[in-house]
């Protein structure tokens, strides 16, 4: 093999190592900007400095030389050594986009050139030769990097070291301008957590404001309205008593949309842990238990089909059941016998689980404002309601990673259903 085939397969060979180096430390910024310095360091030599552009200025970022002694004074050299865009040789580097290649230095006309604060590190260090190249990506200057020759005793740079250091330039320019971004958009996610959070806290604080300050009168008004019926009602006419009622009937009402509000809002904050194995059945039949005793008069069939078991968490699953059993029988409890079927069936990594009824059915045409926070297709005086439970169903599923659904026919039953991650929820 000829010399140059030689040295042409070292420099490729150079730079996928270094692109693969420069790869692997891209998820941490201050890491790669070692790794890069130290790399041109090892390949061309000797002494490496990498500056990138914040605002106005050429910030000190990444010093590397293998001697440790020369390497700190390095680094203290740059980091006290202020550098404003468009400055010395970096200036000229920046808005030409041309090296500057100097590989046998002439010290005192270098003085000339050279920005005055920086004479004093080529006096200490004995700079013999010079490399600057510009980092760029995506069309944008994002600094430079300057190699520096600080040993007589080894060759001066060459034409092929120059064409190595633009090479590796391009390659730690896309690294650095990749982790610069992954960076920016980590910071942005944490900051946004971290609102979110505040967010959080403070809907926290307003939901036990709500809570005390209109649960409180609302139950007082109930109370003294019940004591008013108790102790005055036989000096009441009809009027006036139903009058009473109505108050009492409305300020029930308001509360339990208070409370539903409440558990909604709660929800956002809660985490799904713990995840465990649930029998759907055995919580089911909890439920409907629990329904049948307060309905004790009403005519109920209920039909248990096979339901598979789910990860999850119990206490919000449980709820998503009382929701949708409440509300099959609710509707369903005008008709001779009320009917409510429960299945169950596991299909494509996922759990379907489905609630049918026998009862008002709905319009199919305003089905997908089942689920809105007061979205109501009845009106109270034929079905009561607050218009959150279902809105509270769908949340409580898609925290679960699962879904909803809603078939019906007006005066013709009901079908709601949720589907669930046979692995469970991933995230809480």
């Amino acid at each position: 093999m000829s010399s140059e085939s030689e040295r042409q397969t070292k420099r490729l060979q150079a730079l996928a190592e270094s692109a693969q180096l420069f790869a692997e430390a891209s998820t941490d910024l201050a890491r790669l900007l070692g790794v890069v310095a130290r790399r041109f360091s090892e390949l061309v030599g000797e002494a490496a400095n990498i500056r990138l552009i914040e605002g106005e200025s050429l910030v000190p970022v990444a010093t590397y030389h293998p001697d440790q002694e020369v390497n700190e004074y390095l680094r203290r050299f740059h980091d006290e050594t202020p550098l404003k865009v468009g400055e010395g040789i970096s200036g000229q580097v920046l808005a030409t986009g041309e090296p500057y290649y100097m590989p046998e230095l002439d010290l005192e006309r270098f003085k000339q050139r050279v920005a005055p604060g920086f004479v004093p590190i080529f006096e200490r260090v004995g700079i013999t030769g010079m490399i600057v190249v510009r980092l760029r990506a995506r069309g944008i200057n994002l600094g430079y990097l300057s190699l520096f020759r600080t040993s007589a005793s080894r060759p001066p740079y060459t034409l092929d070291d120059l064409r190595l250091v633009q090479d590796l330039a391009d390659r730690a320019s896309l690294a650095i301008d990749t982790s610069r971004l992954v960076d920016g958009l980590e910071r942005r996610v944490a900051e946004r957590t971290q609102a979110l959070e505040s967010a959080n806290r403070e809907l926290e604080a307003f939901a036990f404001s709500v809570s005390h300050d209109l649960r409180a009168p609302l139950r007082r008004i109930d109370g003294y309205s019940l004591a008013l019926e108790e102790d005055h009602g036989p000096r009441l006419d009809a009027d006036a008593r139903h009058l009473l009622s109505v108050i009492r009937r409305n300020a029930r009402q308001m509360d339990h949309l208070i409370e539903d509000l409440l558990r909604l809002s709660r929800l956002g904050q809660r985490a799904i842990q713990p995840v465990t194995e649930i029998d759907m059945r055995e919580v089911v039949e909890a439920v409907l238990a629990g329904i049948r005793a307060a309905n004790p008069t009403l005519a109920l069939e209920l039909k248990i089909g096979d339901l598979p078991p789910a990860r999850g968490n119990v206490e919000l699953l449980r709820q998503v059941w009382i929701n949708l059993l409440d509300n099959a029988v609710k509707y369903s409890r005008r008709r001779p016998v009320s009917v409510v079927e429960v299945t169950g069936q596991s299909e494509s990594g996922e759990i379907r689980y489905t609630v049918t009824d026998n009862g008002a059915g709905f319009d199919p045409r305003f089905k997908d404002k089942l689920f809105g926070v007061f979205s109501r297709l009845h009106s109270d005086a034929e079905f009561e309601g607050t218009g959150v439970g279902l809105a509270l169903v769908q949340r409580i599923v898609t925290r679960h990673g699962g879904h909803v659904w809603a078939e019906g026919r007006l005066d013709h039953g009901a079908t709601f259903g949720f589907g669930l991650p046979a692995r469970g929820p991933t995230g809480g």
